[in-house]
Formats: C-alpha cells, sequence, structure tokens
C-alpha cells in the first residue's frame, strides 16, 4: 500500500467515527451522567466493537454479509430492538428523575466525591463495567457498519496487501478509534460541562432517548 492509501483510509476513518451517532452519544451520556470511569469504559466498549468490525472486513466477512440480504435485514431488526430499549430507557429515566431529589456529596469522601468527577442523579449511575457493556452492543447494534466498512476496505485496501500492511491497517484504525472515544469521554467528564448536564439531568435523559428512538426507528424501516 502506498502512503496516500493509508491517508485516505485514515481521512475517511475519522469522518465515519467523528460524525455524531449513537456511538458518541451514549459515551457523552455515560461521562457526564455517570463518571469519567464510566464514560472511558464506555468508549473502550465502543472501540471494542468497531474491532470486531474491523476484523471482520479484513477477513472479508462483512462483504459476504452484505451480499446477504437476509442475515443483514436480521442484523439491522436485532440493533434496532436494542437501540429502542435504550431510547425507551432513557425516557423513562428521564421522567423518573424528575421526581429525584439531586444526589449531595457525602461529607465522609464516599464514591464520586471528587470534583473533577461528575456526580451521578440518583437511579442513574452509570458503573464503568455496564458501560462498557453499553458501549460494546451499542457499537454492534449499528447495522449500517457493515455497508461502511465494506465500502471503507473495498476502495482503499487492495485485495493483495501484505499480511504487515494489513496489520499495520488495523493498528492505525484502532489506535486513532481509541484516542478518538476516549477523548469524547474525558470531554464528557469535564466538571464544568458535566455539572451543566446534571442540572438538566431529566430532560438530557429525555432527549437521548428520543434520538436513540429515531435512530432505531430509521435503522428498522430500512430494514423493512
Amino acid at each position: 500500500m502506498e502512503v496516500s492509501q493509508y491517508l485516505a483510509l485514515l481521512g475517511l476513518w475519522i469522518a465515519g467515527i467523528v460524525a455524531p451517532g449513537p456511538d458518541v452519544l451514549v459515551i457523552l451520556r455515560n461521562a457526564s451522567l455517570g463518571s469519567r470511569a464510566a464514560g472511558v469504559l464506555t468508549a473502550v466498549g465502543v472501540m471494542t466493537g468497531n474491532l470486531v468490525w474491523i476484523t471482520l472486513s479484513l477477513t472479508g466477512v462483512t462483504v459476504l454479509i452484505g451480499q446477504a440480504d437476509g442475515v443483514q435485514r436480521i442484523i439491522q431488526v436485532a440493533g434496532a430492538l436494542f437501540l429502542g430499549w435504550l431510547g425507551v430507557s432513557g425516557i423513562r429515566a428521564g421522567l423518573a428523575a424528575r421526581t429525584l431529589p439531586a444526589r449531595v456529596p457525602s461529607a465522609a469522601g464516599g464514591p464520586g466525591t471528587d470534583p473533577d468527577e461528575p456526580q451521578a442523579p440518583p437511579g442513574r449511575t452509570v458503573t464503568p463495567g455496564r458501560g462498557f457493556v453499553l458501549g460494546l452492543v451499542t457499537n454492534l447494534s449499528n447495522a449500517k457498519a457493515i455497508i461502511f466498512f465494506v465500502a471503507l476496505f473495498a476502495n482503499v485496501v487492495p485485495a493483495g496487501a501484505l499480511w504487515w500492511e494489513t496489520a499495520l491497517v488495523f493498528a492505525l484504525l484502532v489506535a486513532v478509534g481509541l484516542a478518538w472515544f476516549t477523548a469524547v469521554a474525558w470531554v464528557g467528564s469535564v466538571q464544568r460541562l458535566a455539572a451543566g448536564f446534571r442540572r438538566h439531568g431529566a430532560a438530557v435523559e429525555l432527549a437521548a432517548g428520543v434520538l436513540f428512538l429515531v435512530l432505531a426507528l430509521g435503522l428498522l424501516l430500512s430494514a423493512l
């Protein structure tokens, strides 16, 4: 592969992951309403999902899935159902949060008392482990990733690429993706920004829930 091909691949990859979508939304939500650790682990989960898609793409599996309409439709419906569940859960959490008092940090210094960490309102705490799972499943539920990765690798990575060139592509995409999603989590957990989200936590949950439902509906319509 030539340098221009690597640059084109990175450019398309960056454009794809920077664009607002379910991945960025779930990372920001968990980082701002949960904790910095939850946000970072959500980012790691998202990138683990991307790692699966990249591996399937480099081995040609996504091409086969893209050509099998039935399999692709099943993946799309499953993804739409999961995003719909996230949407309904967000709306329910937002409605419930309207009746819950804001959490007061413990004077004894319990969990979440770090001034640099956002304090999650009651009933909406996201643990780092749960954040990882949400990030992973959110990414894997985005069936449009099949189309994206097929187009990405088919147009840039030559079929006869050497093994070390393929390994370098894999390493570059993972490194850049992890850096971006971790940066999103870090920014989302900055105290001033997170405090603003917490003050309007119910509205944030409701807005996120509606966005997830819209994304689920769009995915379901494209599948049907």
